[in-house]
């Protein structure tokens, strides 16, 4: 990336361009991630959502997703107020799950069971709610 080259290799067949390029990356975390990779990169620490944040994109990515506004919100409200690391992500999964109201409370109650079973203790946030 540092000389803007870009080169393909297809059955034997070596292609350059020179492009100007950028490169994003995104990690929950940079312990595990080496000192010459990390020096290639800005890091940039965000804060973690607050309430009304999470809130307002979850339910506009469940609006696009084709649920309705009050499956939306209580899809949202439920995966802050239950999961200890509430993600955006989460609300999306539960939200391609169910077709209808009942539908929401048992995929929730799944989503819980799994992190509870499957997750790592050191990812659980601690949560004065």
């Amino acid at each position: 990336m540092e000389t803007g080259i870009l080169t393909q290799t297809m059955h034997s067949k070596v292609r350059h361009t020179r492009l100007k390029t950028w490169v994003f990356a995104t990690s929950n975390g940079t312990k595990k991630l080496s000192e010459p990779l990390l020096n290639r990169f800005r890091v940039m620490y965000l804060n973690e959502y607050e309430f009304s944040q999470f809130y307002e994109i979850s339910v506009k990515k469940l609006l696009d997703e084709g649920l309705d506004q009050k499956a939306a919100a209580e899809i949202t409200i439920s995966v802050w107020e239950l999961l200890p690391n509430p993600n955006i992500r989460n609300c999306v999964q539960i939200g391609r799950l169910v077709k209808n109201e009942r539908d929401i409370e048992m995929a929730i109650t799944d989503e819980i069971n799994n992190f509870k079973e499957y997750s790592v203790p050191e990812l659980r946030r601690s949560r004065g709610l």
